[in-house]
């Protein structure tokens, strides 16, 4: 399964839901067996959700969640949780440094 981990830049961007890198990991029995790190060339709703699926990811762990990414990943098969929902994930826990 490949999970998506959305970063925002350190520096200050225009819409706070704006993301502008991803780390994507290939997760198999619970172990990361790839990592890749990815630019988004676009940063809008539709641009994002279309670049999940063609790197076929399954789940994305994200900053923000908008109704309208929720609504088209659903559609997708493609399971959005917010970071505030995460504390208590193990998977998740191991990606914060």
């Amino acid at each position: 399964m490949k999970i998506a981990l959305l970063l925002r830049s350190k520096k200050q961007l225009k819409n706070e839901n704006e993301v502008e890198k991803a780390v994507v990991f290939d997760v198999e029995k619970d172990k990361v067996v790839g990592v890749e790190n990815e630019t988004l060339q676009s940063k809008d709703v539709k641009a994002l959700t279309s670049w999940a699926q063609t790197k076929k990811v399954k789940e994305i762990y994200s900053p923000f969640v908008d109704e309208q990414l929720r609504i088209i990943c659903k559609a997708l098969g493609i399971k959005v949780r917010g970071y505030d929902e995460l504390s208590d994930d193990r998977l998740f826990q191991t990606f914060i440094l």
